[in-house]
Order: structure tokens, then C-alpha cells, then sequence
């Protein structure tokens, strides 16, 4: 075996739904385990789509079949293998600092695909106490402590300084990082802590009465860096702000939003309103609105303000491509059951509702307008003929 390519020999083959599993006599590629994905890479130019471990074996996915006992290469994707190798190496440093600083247990793990996550044992972790951790952590890769590998007998284990308790027996993979944590892993990892580069906590979120914490670490926390500043440049360049004045800034363009929104709601109640007073002067018991350009929140609430009147009330917004049907309960007609049946007969649409209003949305203005006159159609047979 040389670097990341390795030349092994093709020991077995099943096929299941998702494709064909081989086993080699020997491989470099990790399958997905304790929180981290399999190993991305190539076996005689085949794409390896996932590695699992089955009872000893290790399978590795392709698309098509290799026969049994052939030489294969196998070619293992240093980036992705160094990027699993930097986020599960910070796991480690995450859980040692918060258990052995803050006195918070690591609950779980896993790597994604654009962020890793720590779910720990905690009600609360403020955001004051992430950019505490977020410094101690940077202070041990700062510090560059060596991270060794060894494989050990279950009797050469020192379970004292175990960091979590291990039920393996037999041969024991350790991974230790200097003055800092001894753990029974079988993941990869780096040489030293100063390959972290940095780590960088992104959201703290309650999760089953824990915290969960999603963190970044090397090239993933460059990116995550790099992404934040054009976001914040956009910004400064949308507002004329600096970094010293974006917050008050952003607030105040917050504050002027909510006084447009109230007066936009203030002049759609005085539109509906108006609209409202010129459908009544029809003598009919299905009233249709027809909001071409308006807001939908505009054509609930005239379709609302019809129905309480006691008539049966169509709304079509051709903007959400939603149609609104409602009634104030006094007519025996399920709207929901009927809009939901007459959009079955047209094949169009997907909607339903209660027994006094239902709404459906459609993939078209051109299918809105079908379904809206064949639902106004029907009412009228139904109703006014009563």
C-alpha cells in the first residue's frame, strides 16, 4: 500500500436494491461508523458509493460487479478522508473541553456533509459560552498537541484514563491527544491539533431537553468564514453601513418594516372593505372574487369578510395560485369534502378543508381559472337551486 492508493484483491460479491457490494482482501477505505461517513474513493475506477462493516467484513457499494478474485486498485479521496479526519478529531477536542472544563457530557455525534453536530447533555449553553469554548479550543491547536494511534490488548489499556468506558475486548484502537484525551476510537483522525486550523461552533439549538451544537472545523470553518463576510459586505454595501453600525442599522430598517406592514394592513382592510360593499349589492348566494394582483392575505380577508355575511364565498389568488372557498357554517354543504371531490373529477390541484372552508393550490394560473369556474358552477347548481 502506497499514500492514498492501495492494490488488494476482490474477495467476494452480493447484490442487493441499491447495487453490488464487494469485499477485498484488504482495504484502506473506513465504512460509516460512530458518527462518520464512509470514505469516498474509487476501486478499479468504479465509483464507491458507501462502506459498511458486517460482521467482520467490510463491503464496499458500486454501481456494477467486480468478479471474485481479480486484482483491483482502490483509490481512497484524500480530501474527503482529511476532511472526516479534521471534523472527528475536533469532536474529540469539543467533548474533552466541555466535559473536563464545563462539566457537560457528549451525548452524540455525527459528521454532515456541511456541518458536524454534538449533541450534549445540557439545558442551556448561551452564546457567551460558546465564544468561551470556541477559545479554549483554539488555545490547544494553538498549542499543536500530538495525536498518536496505537492498537493495544485489552489488558495494555489503562481503563483509568479511558475517556468513555469500552466494552471491546481483545486488540483496542486508542487514540490519544496529548495531556488531553484517551479514547477507545475506531475513526480517523489527524496528526496533531494544530491541523484543526479553527473550529467553529454555527447554531446552538434545543433538542430533547439537550443542546445540540453544530460546529465547523478547518476548510469547512474557512468557508463558513469567508461566506459570512460576503454576507456581511452585501450588506454594508445594501444599507451604507459599517461594522460598527450594521446592528442599529438592520434594527431600524426592522422597525420601519413592521410600521408598512400595519399600514398595508390598515389600507387592505379599507380595500376589502370597499370590495366587500360592492358584492353585496348582488343578489346571489355564491359571490366569486378574483384577486389578479393582490396579496393573498388581501383575498382571505375579503373572502372572510363575504362569508360572515352569510354567503357562500370563492376566492381565486392568482398570485399563490390558491383558491379560498368559505361559508360561516349555516349552509349544510362540507365545503372541504366538495372542494376536494371536484378537484378528483378535474385531476387538477391539491386541497381540502372543514366543513365551513378549504382551500387548494395549483400548479398553474391556467389550471386556478379551470378550477375556480367549475367549483363556482357547481355551487350554483347546488345552492342557488335550493
Amino acid at each position: 500500500m502506497t499514500g492514498w492508493q492501495f492494490e488488494t484483491t476482490v474477495t467476494a460479491q452480493r447484490q442487493d436494491e441499491r447495487g453490488h457490494w464487494i469485499a477485498l482482501q484488504e482495504t484502506q477505505f473506513y465504512a460509516e461508523g460512530g458518527g462518520q461517513p464512509a470514505d469516498a474513493g474509487t476501486i478499479a475506477g468504479e465509483t464507491v458509493q458507501d462502506v459498511q462493516q458486517i460482521d467482520g467484513v467490510v463491503w464496499h457499494l458500486l454501481e456494477r460487479p467486480l468478479d471474485v478474485g481479480i486484482a483491483v486498485t482502490g483509490q481512497v479521496d484524500e480530501t474527503s478522508r482529511r476532511d472526516h479526519s479534521i471534523q472527528h478529531t475536533a469532536q474529540h477536542v469539543l467533548t474533552a473541553v466541555l466535559e473536563d472544563r464545563y462539566g457537560i457530557e457528549t451525548l452524540s455525534f455525527g459528521i454532515g456533509p456541511e456541518e458536524s453536530s454534538l449533541e450534549i447533555g445540557t439545558t442551556s449553553f448561551d452564546w457567551s459560552r460558546v465564544e468561551s469554548l470556541e477559545r479554549d479550543v483554539q488555545h490547544l491547536i494553538f498549542e499543536n498537541r500530538p495525536i498518536t494511534v496505537r492498537t493495544l490488548s485489552d489488558g495494555e489499556v489503562d481503563e483509568a484514563r479511558l475517556r468513555k468506558p469500552t466494552d471491546r475486548t481483545g486488540l483496542i484502537r486508542i487514540v490519544e491527544i496529548a495531556g488531553l484525551d484517551y479514547n477507545a476510537c475506531g475513526g480517523t483522525h489527524v496528526a496533531s491539533t494544530g491541523q484543526l486550523g479553527t473550529v467553529h461552533i454555527t447554531s446552538v439549538k434545543k433538542v430533547r431537553g439537550n443542546v445540540r451544537l453544530t460546529y465547523v472545523a478547518g476548510t469547512r470553518a474557512l468557508r463558513a468564514a469567508q461566506s459570512s463576510r460576503d454576507a456581511l459586505r452585501q450588506v454594508h454595501q445594501t444599507l451604507s453601513t459599517t461594522n460598527e453600525t450594521v446592528a442599529a442599522r438592520v434594527v431600524e430598517e426592522r422597525n420601519a418594516r413592521i410600521e408598512r406592514e400595519k399600514e398595508v394592513k390598515a389600507l387592505e382592510a379599507r380595500v376589502a372593505k370597499a370590495k366587500v360593499a360592492a358584492f353585496l349589492q348582488e343578489d346571489n348566494y355564491v359571490i366569486t372574487h378574483i384577486g389578479k394582483t393582490e396579496a393573498e392575505t388581501l383575498t382571505v380577508m375579503i373572502i372572510e369578510r363575504i362569508a360572515a355575511t352569510g354567503r357562500i364565498a370563492v376566492g381565486a389568488n392568482h398570485t399563490a395560485q390558491k383558491l379560498v372557498l368559505m361559508h360561516d357554517g349555516t349552509h349544510d354543504i362540507a365545503i372541504g369534502t366538495f372542494l376536494k371531490r371536484t378537484l378528483d373529477d378535474l385531476g387538477i390541484g391539491r386541497g381540502g378543508g372543514s366543513h365551513k372552508q378549504a382551500q387548494a393550490r395549483f400548479e398553474s394560473v391556467a389550471d386556478l381559472e379551470r378550477a375556480t369556474m367549475e367549483v363556482v358552477k357547481r355551487l350554483q347548481e347546488g345552492v342557488v337551486s335550493c
